[in-house]
């Protein structure tokens, strides 16, 4: 089948990697997107635009911008998004063919406007084809922690972003992810079982929860997985709830959420 045809972005990644064959390390996703008549890609440092694509109407060639500001993992990443974009003729264009993103796009989890739905597929294509299903098994049979996202990061050469993007959406555990910065969330991605989340971009870390007495400390690390109540960040009835952060450089902090969900009543499918 050829892969225009294929309209589902991670059912397109993985068409990709059967016509590629199963690669170890990461992914060379330059050198693949110029086998798919992408006639150049450039990386450089880019103001307000983290990539572009540059094609015609039919997408029989195209060339590729992306930023190099945030570095090398997220300009890969842009790579693959700007690439979903050409291999997705559906997705529309702008003025005389060119395409821009923001870094706003490129977080983009669910939306129903069509321009941040074609964000959030972009998204989907280069998760699926920098962290193929093959290179994840390990990762989805052990426990979820934030050293299991770092852990790929390395081996698969992907940014701690979107390396927890793939841990939190591919894993079978009810998990979230919340990225702050000074104590203040950025934004929240969940699970496809992960309950409503109460906070959100702008609110300061919730007083409950374990990550705001770590920023307190001002030092940077990994915590251990510890439970916190279900309270203090969403108003479901969970049976558990635990948290583990990552506190980074200049304020940046990761929280990793693992449910345990209710059980379900009898009589109940």
């Amino acid at each position: 089948m050829d892969l225009a045809d294929i309209a589902d972005p991670r059912a397109l990644a993985r068409a990709l990697h059967r016509q590629i064959g199963q690669l170890s390390g990461p992914i060379p996703v330059k050198e693949i997107a110029l086998a798919l008549d992408i006639e150049e890609v450039r990386e450089e440092e880019m103001d307000g635009c983290e990539g572009m694509l540059l094609t015609d109407r039919r997408r029989t060639r195209g060339k590729i911008a992306v930023n190099m500001h945030r570095g090398r993992q997220a300009a890969r990443f842009g790579i693959g998004h700007e690439l979903g974009h050409f291999l997705m003729e559906r997705h529309e264009l702008g003025l005389h063919g060119v395409l821009r993103c923001s870094l706003d796009d490129m977080r983009q989890s669910r939306s129903l406007r069509k321009h941040r739905q074609q964000e959030v597929e972009a998204n989907e294509f280069a998760i699926g084809l920098l962290a193929p299903d093959h290179a994840l098994a390990a990762m989805l049979g052990a426990d979820p922690e934030i050293e299991v996202a770092m852990t790929l990061r390395r081996s698969l050469d992907l940014s701690l972003e979107a390396s927890t993007r793939c841990l939190v959406e591919r894993h079978d555990e009810p998990l979230a992810a919340v990225w702050a910065k000074d104590g203040v969330i950025r934004y929240v991605i969940r699970g496809p079982s992960f309950p409503w989340i109460t906070w959100s971009r702008g609110d300061r870390i919730p007083t409950l929860s374990r990550t705001r007495p770590h920023l307190a400390l001002c030092g940077t690390g990994v915590s251990r997985m510890s439970e916190v109540a279900p309270a203090a960040w969403t108003n479901a009835d969970l049976p558990e709830l635990f948290e583990q952060v990552r506190i980074g450089r200049d304020g940046h902090s990761l929280t990793l959420l693992w449910a345990t969900l209710p059980e379900a009543s009898e009589g109940e499918d």
